[in-house]
Parts: C-alpha cells; structure tokens; sequence
C-alpha cells in the first residue's frame, strides 16, 4: 500500500471531523453572543431597577415598608402530592414477613352544591370552624393579592401626577 492510498482512505474522515468542528464553533459562538445579551439585560434591568427604587424614595412613598409577597406561579396554594417514599430498608423486613392483604381504597367524595352552601352560611355566620387551613391561605392570599394591586394603583396615580406636575 502506498502513502498516497492511506491518505485517500483517511481523507474522507478527517473532512468529517473538520466540518463537525466547525459546527460547534458555530454552535459555541452562538451561545457566547447569547450568554453576552443576557449579561446586557441584567445589568439593565439592575440599572432599572435601582432607578426606580431612587425615584420611590424621592416620593417617599414608603414601599420599602410593604411586605413583600410572591404570587404562586400557577395561582395554587395547594401543594401537589406525589407518590409516598418507598422503605429503603425492605430487605429485612421481607425475610419475615408474611403476605400481606391489599386493604381496600378509599374512595373521593365529591363536593355537592349543599356543602358549599354550609360552608358559605358558616362564614356569613361568623362560625369558621369548619372550613379548612386551605380555604383560609387561600383567602389571605387573594386579600393579599386585592391589597398589592391596590396599592400599585395608588403608585401609578402618583406617578401620573407626578409626571403632569
């Protein structure tokens, strides 16, 4: 076999590694011009940021003092469940047990319109007692929420007063 032949035979494969290179050069260089925009914007939107922050205490508006919460990303307040953790430790438990009988499953019970009702007329009773730590998070949450959007409307009017001024 000559030099000229092993060369032939290797050529088609190094043109292959050479092109694939160049691609993720591409690829690498498009994320550095990504990661390079997204660096300009935070430090724009900390600029912003600071801004109005100064533009707020010039008002004394005092938002600092207002507390802040965050809304819950899908307007839930309930926590999904997920499967119960399995007993790591079976292996020595399994060498003495004995079968075990399946126990049967509880079955939801679905809301009807009457207890919705009884729920309602306890409230409007001042009894509170039966509604449950879900309802009541979930109704501070949306006073909560009022009490936000309230007061960033006050802000907004001030600053359209401000800026006719």
């Amino acid at each position: 076999m000559l030099l000229n032949e092993k060369d032939a035979k290797y050529k088609p494969f190094v043109e292959k590694l050479l092109s694939r290179c160049q691609e993720i050069q591409t690829e690498n260089e498009r994320f550095v011009l990504r990661i390079n925009t997204l660096k300009k914007m935070i430090r724009r939107r900390a600029r912003d940021v600071e801004i109005l922050k100064a533009r707020l205490d010039r008002h004394n508006d005092g938002w600092r003092s207002l507390p802040m919460i965050a809304p819950h990303p899908k307007r839930k307040i309930e926590q999904k469940r997920g499967p119960k953790p399995k007993n790591k430790d079976t292996s020595a438990t399994n060498a003495e047990a004995t079968p075990k009988e399946k126990k049967p499953r509880k079955q939801r019970v679905k809301k009807s319109a009457s207890d919705d009702k009884l729920v309602t007329s306890t409230v409007q009773s001042g009894s509170i007692s039966t509604m449950t730590a879900m309802d009541m998070q979930d109704m501070l949450y949306q006073e909560s929420q009022a009490q936000q959007l309230l007061m960033m409307q006050q802000r907004q009017m001030n600053l359209k007063n401000d800026q006719l001024l």
